[in-house]
């Protein structure tokens, strides 16, 4: 004679810890900063670049962090960049991209607040020469 088990019992237990792993998941990650934007592109009058990875914007007195999704290729050298707004508010936030000449378009993964001056290794880009 052979027993068979309802399809209901062998998932019932995978269902209770399938249900755990998303709480266990969620305590041990870091929690994100809050989201930041600069309602008028034209307000930013610096930047410096950390690697073709990161970019810290000034905007007035505040200086911003900005992470993209992909490496920025050409950033560390730019001697200028241009932005393309957020098409939901027409600032710079996580959905606006950073335009690099000769290089392309970089969309921001990310941009939040920080408090003071960019690290020490954050660089100015090098001056064109010639």
């Amino acid at each position: 004679m052979t027993h068979r088990l309802a399809p209901a019992a062998l998932l019932a237990p995978l269902a209770l810890l399938a249900a755990a792993l998303p709480a266990s998941a969620q305590d041990a990650a870091p929690p994100r900063a809050k989201e930041a934007r600069i309602p008028f592109p034209s307000s930013v009058r610096d930047y410096r670049t950390d690697g073709d990875m990161i970019i810290y914007l000034r905007a007035g007195r505040q200086w911003y962090r900005g992470t993209f999704f992909a490496p920025c290729q050409g950033l560390p050298w730019a001697a200028r960049i241009a932005f393309k707004p957020s098409p939901a508010i027409g600032g710079i936030d996580r959905n606006a991209s950073i335009i690099v000449p000769r290089d392309g378009e970089c969309r921001l993964d990310s941009l939040i607040k920080i408090d003071g001056d960019p690290p020490e290794q954050a660089k100015k880009p090098a001056k064109p020469t010639g």
